[in-house]
């Protein structure tokens, strides 16, 4: 991750992007999934570019435009997904991947709120909840990409933000 400003399309360094995604997340874990949640230092190394598990997208438009991920695996989906719904989860089924859609709701959605002093309005999409062994992402053009890793007692999970300038 880069300290540099973000120039006009936000007036934040991607730092405090960073600062800002964690909070949002900090909160629905203590709000919402009944846990405390630790940041993870930044990895040393470029990320895979596959995994197997879970990933929730939900897109934003506005003065700016982009999108926020929720990642983790498997185990981890089944862990969040029983916090939130008090019922034990082992397997990935329909209702773990809507609590992970709606977990990312909350996350991606608590970023939005604290982004929108600086960026004007934004709209989010409904989720989109992924689920597969070998998934593979990559970032179209955007003009800031900031990502955090967390840990909490069930496991990993990293989120992500993406936004561009509005053409």
């Amino acid at each position: 991750m880069t300290t540099e400003c973000v120039g006009t399309l936000i007036p934040l360094r991607n730092e405090e992007v960073a600062d800002m995604l964690f909070a949002a997340t900090q909160e629905v874990f203590t709000s919402m999934l009944g846990s405390e949640v630790q940041r993870l230092s930044d990895p040393e190394t470029q990320p895979p570019t596959s995994f197997d598990g879970v990933i929730s997208l939900i897109g934003m438009v506005g003065a700016v435009i982009g999108n926020g991920s929720l990642v983790c695996s498997a185990e981890t989906a089944c862990d969040l997904s029983s916090r939130l719904l008090m019922s034990e989860f082992s397997n990935v089924d329909e209702d773990v991947l809507d609590a992970l859609g709606e977990i990312a709701n909350m996350v991606i959605g608590g970023f939005k709120n604290l982004l929108e002093p600086y960026a004007g309005q934004l709209q989010m999409s409904i989720p989109s909840v992924i689920y597969g062994k070998n998934i593979a992402t990559r970032t179209s053009k955007a003009d800031v990409v900031v990502a955090v890793r967390c840990a909490f007692p069930g496991g990993e999970l990293g989120v992500k933000i993406r936004l561009a300038a509005r053409a």
